[in-house]
């Protein structure tokens, strides 16, 4: 029969645990930083899209709110003229209170064969006037006089 000295096997193996688990203590954070990371990104990136997506709901609810505020004007102008034809209405940043310009290109169409006393006022407003970011908003007014 065969004697192990258990002393020995015990101290050889405990000997390569701790010396395995040094590797294992610093790749398991390395591991949970990289995902904190990765979630920390996603979310920045969602967060960056939703700022872009509320900003185009403004400049689209500031275009709309132009192109109403160009109706009455052409109201108010056809009163006093009614040769007036549309213009191209620059607005600063100055006169809205805001950062951006805006431009609204107001057209006059008057059909021949009804009533010249309703005409079509068609309003192409643009909010920021000059950016790339702009979103224009186009509609078509029938107006009676």
């Amino acid at each position: 029969m065969k004697l192990i000295d258990l002393d020995s096997s015990f101290s050889q193996n405990h000997n390569l645990i701790p010396g395995s688990r040094k590797g294992a203590v610093i790749i398991i954070p390395l591991v949970c930083l990289i995902l904190a990371l990765a979630v920390v990104g996603e979310l920045l990136k969602q967060t960056s899209l939703e700022i872009n997506q509320l900003k185009k709901s403004q400049f689209h609810l500031q275009a709309t709110w132009l192109g109403e505020a160009a109706v009455q004007r052409t109201v108010r102008r056809l009163k006093e003229n009614m040769d007036y034809s549309g213009e191209v209405w620059q607005i600063s940043s100055e006169e809205m209170g805001g950062v951006y310009p805006g431009e609204v290109i107001i057209e006059i169409e008057r059909n021949s064969e009804q009533n010249q006393s309703t005409i079509l006022v068609r309003t192409k407003a643009s909010y920021p006037a000059d950016e790339s970011k702009r979103v224009r908003v186009i509609h078509e007014w029938p107006v009676q006089l």
